[in-house]
C-alpha cells in the first residue's frame, strides 16, 4: 500500500501545473495549445447567455499570445440529431492582435484583443487575467515527499498570478435548439491547423540507433513553388546488404506533416578516391522507396522498400534514429496536426490516467487526442475505474467516495462539463449529474479542487484555499491582471 501511495501522490503532483496544463506529453510540447482550464456558466445577468471561458499559459504577461497555427474551439452537445457535435471556434492573427470567432446558428464576433467585441448572437474577449484557477501546489508537494498530510489551514493559492484567457458569451437559443434542448454537455479543444511537422530545426546528422556506424543527414529547404510543402534531401550513409560495401543513398522529397516521403532515391558505385578516381565508372542507380516519420525533434524512424540487387537480402526494413547535431542557433519545433490537447471537467486526465507504475504516458495523449466522445468509455473507463478504487484510499478510509470506482469512473470518463441552460443559478459544480436544481457548468469561484478531492477520495479532504481572485460583476467577468 505504502508503494502504491507514494506513486499516486508523485502522480498527483504534476496537478499543480493547473486543473489540466502539462497532463501530457504532446500538449507540454506545444504550450500554445496546452489547455489550463475550461469554464462554463450562465450569464447571472442574463440567463439568456451562456458564458464560455478557455485558459491557456500560465504565469503569463503582456508578452504571451495565443497561437495563430491553433483553433481554440467550443465543442457541445445539445442531445439532438442535428446538435450533437456544434461547435464555437476561434483563431488569432498575431500580425494585427486580432481574434475571429463563429459559432451555430451564424454566430460571429471579431476585433482587437483587449477589448470587448460585440459580434452577432455572441461576445468576445480575449487577452490578460487574473487566473481564476487557485491551489495550494507547495503544500501538495510536501504531502508528496513526506507521505504526511502537509496542508495549513488557511492554505497558499500558489496560482496568484495571470493566464490567456478567451471568454466567450453566446445566445443560448443558437446552442440548446430553441430551449427544446437546454441540457448541454460542454468541452474544450485545442487544434493545430498549421505550423505542425517537420520544420527546419531537423537539419542535422542523425544515427542508426542499432548501428551507430551509419546514419542519414537530413536537409530542409524551401518549397519549389510559393505555397508548396518545404523539400528535403537526405543522404543515408550504410552498406549494401548483399557485399558490405560502403553506399550512399541519395533522395529529394517533400515534408508532410510528420513525414518525409522520397518516392526514388539514387544509389551509386564504381566510384573511388583520387588519384584513381574516373569519373566514367560512376554508376547511378534507382534504389527505391525512403520514408521519414518522426516523433519529436530527436527521435523518428526511416523505411525504406527497395528492389536494387545490391540489397536484395533485407530489401525492406525500418530502422530507428536519433539526431546527433543541429544548425547552431536554429531551434527545432515539432507540433502534432489536429487535437492536441482537451478538457471537460477539471483535473481528470492529469489524475486518472497513466496514474501507476511503468504504465507510460501514452494514454494520457491518447486521451488527449480523443475527439469522439462515442468512443471515450470503450478507450479510458477501465483506466479510471482502477485508479479511482486506489485513490478512494487516501484518506485512510476506504469506500467513502462519492460512489463506487466503477460507477464514478462511467460518469467522469464523458468528460465534458454539463450545464442546464434553462436554470440561471450555476453554484453547484456537478449539479446535474446529482440532481441538484441548478445549472450546474463550472463557474470561477467555485472550488473545484475541493470538490474533486472530496468526491475521489473522501467527504472533507481540501487543500484549505480559497479564492482570491476579485471578478468583475459583468462580462469578461475574469478579474484585471494582476
Amino acid at each position: 500500500m505504502r508503494k502504491t501511495l507514494v506513486c499516486l501522490l508523485m502522480c498527483l503532483g504534476t496537478a499543480v501545473q493547473a486543473a489540466d496544463h502539462r497532463d501530457a506529453p504532446l500538449a507540454t510540447a506545444d504550450p500554445a495549445a496546452d489547455i489550463n482550464d475550461i469554464y462554463a456558466f450562465m450569464n447571472p445577468n442574463d440567463p439568456n447567455e451562456l458564458v464560455l471561458v478557455h485558459t491557456v499559459v500560465p504565469f503569463a504577461d503582456y508578452n504571451s499570445r495565443f497561437s495563430d497555427a491553433v483553433d481554440y474551439v467550443f465543442r457541445i452537445d445539445n442531445g439532438s440529431a442535428s446538435g450533437r457535435d456544434l461547435r464555437v471556434s476561434c483563431r488569432f492573427s498575431q500580425q494585427s492582435n486580432r481574434v475571429a470567432c463563429s459559432g451555430p446558428g451564424g454566430a460571429s464576433a471579431s476585433g482587437g484583443i483587449e477589448r470587448t467585441i460585440t459580434g452577432t448572437g455572441m461576445r468576445v474577449w480575449a487577452g490578460l487575467r487574473d487566473d481564476p484557477f487557485y491551489f495550494d501546489g507547495p503544500a501538495f508537494q510536501r504531502t508528496r515527499t513526506t507521505l504526511q498530510p502537509s496542508f495549513t489551514n488557511p492554505g497558499v493559492n500558489s496560482f496568484n498570478g495571470n493566464t490567456l484567457a478567451l471568454i466567450v458569451a453566446i445566445d443560448r437559443s443558437r446552442l440548446d435548439n430553441g430551449g427544446a434542448n437546454p441540457v448541454l454537455k460542454v468541452w474544450g479543444a485545442t487544434e493545430r491547423v498549421g505550423e505542425a511537422g517537420v520544420s527546419a530545426g531537423f537539419t542535422g546528422l542523425w544515427i542508426e540507433r542499432n548501428k551507430p556506424g551509419q546514419g542519414v543527414q537530413i536537409e530542409i529547404l524551401a518549397p519549389a513553388t510559393a505555397g508548396g510543402p518545404d523539400r528535403a534531401v537526405v543522404t543515408w550513409y550504410t552498406y549494401n546488404a548483399n557485399g558490405g560495401q560502403q553506399r550512399w543513398i541519395v533522395g529529394e522529397g517533400t515534408v508532410n506533416g510528420d513525414r518525409i516521403e522520397i518516392p526514388q532515391a539514387l544509389t551509386s558505385r564504381g566510384g573511388v578516391f583520387p588519384p584513381n578516381f574516373n569519373p566514367i565508372d560512376v554508376r547511378l542507380e534507382p534504389f527505391g522507396r525512403l520514408d521519414l516519420v518522426f516523433s519529436g525533434c530527436s527521435e523518428g524512424r526511416m523505411t525504406y522498400i527497395t528492389s536494387n540487387p545490391e540489397f536484395a537480402a533485407v530489401p525492406s526494413a525500418t530502422i530507428d534514429i536519433g539526431r546527433v547535431t543541429q544548425i547552431k542557433d536554429q531551434s527545432c519545433t515539432f507540433h502534432r496536426p489536429g487535437q492536441v490537447d482537451r478538457m471537460g471537467r477539471p483535473g481528470v486526465n492529469t489524475v486518472l490516467i497513466n496514474v501507476l507504475p511503468n504504465t507510460g504516458t501514452a494514454l494520457k495523449d491518447a486521451y488527449n487526442r480523443a475527439s469522439d466522445p462515442s468512443t471515450w468509455a470503450a478507450q479510458f473507463e477501465a483506466e479510471m475505474a482502477s485508479n479511482l478504487a486506489a485513490l478512494d484510499t487516501l484518506d485512510g478510509v476506504p469506500g467513502n467516495a462519492l460512489l463506487p470506482a466503477p460507477v464514478l469512473a462511467s460518469v467522469l470518463v464523458d468528460d465534458r462539463l454539463i450545464i442546464d441552460t434553462s436554470k440561471a443559478q450555476c453554484d453547484a459544480y456537478l449539479a446535474v449529474e446529482l440532481g441538484v436544481p441548478q445549472c450546474g457548468g463550472r463557474t470561477l469561484a467555485r472550488d473545484v479542487i475541493d470538490d474533486s478531492l472530496g468526491a475521489i477520495v473522501g467527504p472533507g479532504v481540501s487543500d484549505n484555499v480559497a479564492n482570491d481572485s476579485v471578478f468583475l460583476a459583468d462580462f469578461p467577468f475574469l478579474g484585471r491582471p494582476l
